[in-house]
């Protein structure tokens, strides 16, 4: 199954954008790998999983497409605070409220737990 890329459905452009490609999408969840192997600090790493997370919502039919904002993250454990990469972010939905979405996401460097946690999505406005 071909996916479309991360740059398509993301409203982020180069450097910002840190995700460079989804191997796994379904109705419920998204695994994407990040755009190069360069250091990925904590706070890029938790960059990452939010667009994820955007990526999943956005590319659902009943989504709030690629102008959603970052209402809140919960949660969020830190495991380890700095790898060279790649890494690879896993993000699900957890639950729909009045237009926000929130998601779990958990970001790994090979099968190193690197950072876990939740965000919630909410509309453009």
């Amino acid at each position: 199954m071909t996916f479309p890329s991360p740059a398509a459905v993301l409203r982020h452009r180069p450097p910002a954008l840190l995700l460079g490609s989804i191997g796994t999408l379904d109705a419920g969840s998204i695994r994407c790998r990040g755009v190069d192997g360069n250091g990925w600090p904590w706070p890029r790493v938790l960059e990452a999983a939010a667009q994820a997370a955007g990526l999943l919502v956005g590319t659902r039919p009943d989504g709030i497409g690629n102008r959603a904002v970052v209402a809140e993250y919960r949660d969020v454990v830190i495991h380890v605070a700095e790898v060279p990469g790649p890494v690879d972010v896993v993000a699900s939905i957890d639950r729909r409220v009045l237009g926000y979405w929130r998601c779990r996401f958990a970001a790994y460097a090979a099968d190193r737990l690197l950072l876990e946690g939740r965000v919630t999505l909410a509309p453009p406005g």
